[in-house]
């Protein structure tokens, strides 16, 4: 069976957003024949959301929203995208970031989960047992931290990397079994 792909697509202000990625980036390589790439949403073209089996979204939170960097890419690439017929049969997740405890991101993660049920996507997310409840976590709508009271490019704690890195995995096993017929 040829390697799955996942393309994580992103935009990071302060660098904690590229951290959440890169974490589920790594989730999502630990699982055997699966391929990643990270995309920063400057970068990021129509080819990189049409190749993939799984498309993660993530950004930071402004206002209780994506920010803009993404919202153009949402508004140009993937509603072209959505014109065309959609990608049906890919698997999607989300994650985001914010400059407080809340900062509203959920109604990010809302955001981009009607983007990607707009697309006709299978979203995949964690069980809530799989969240550790704490300060910057408690949904289980995609992976999220809050960068309130930490410096640029800051780590992410033990319990964000550890729901990053789940995320990860959980999106590539659940495209694995899309691929080999398991779910349908």
């Amino acid at each position: 069976m040829q390697p799955i792909r996942v393309h994580i697509i992103y935009h990071s202000d302060r660098g904690h957003t590229r951290c959440l990625a890169e974490a589920i980036a790594s989730g999502a390589e630990s699982v055997r024949n699966t391929e990643v790439q990270l995309i920063e949403v400057s970068r990021a073209a129509k080819t990189h959301v049409t190749t993939c089996d799984a498309l993660i979204l993530g950004c930071p939170t402004y206002m209780g929203n994506v920010s803009s960097p993404m919202k153009e890419f949402i508004d140009t690439v993937i509603s072209q995208i959505w014109t065309e017929g959609g990608i049906p049969g890919k698997v999607g997740a989300c994650f985001t970031s914010s400059g407080s405890y809340h900062g509203g991101k959920e109604f990010t993660l809302f955001a981009f989960l009607s983007t990607l049920f707009q697309l006709g996507m299978t979203v995949v997310s964690l069980p809530p047992g799989q969240i550790t409840e704490n300060r910057a976590l408690g949904f289980t709508f995609g992976a999220g931290t809050s960068s309130i009271n930490t410096g640029e490019n800051e780590e992410l704690d033990a319990n964000e990397k550890a729901t990053a890195f789940a995320l990860g995995a959980r999106v590539a096993q659940v495209t694995q079994q899309f691929k080999r017929g398991e779910v349908s």
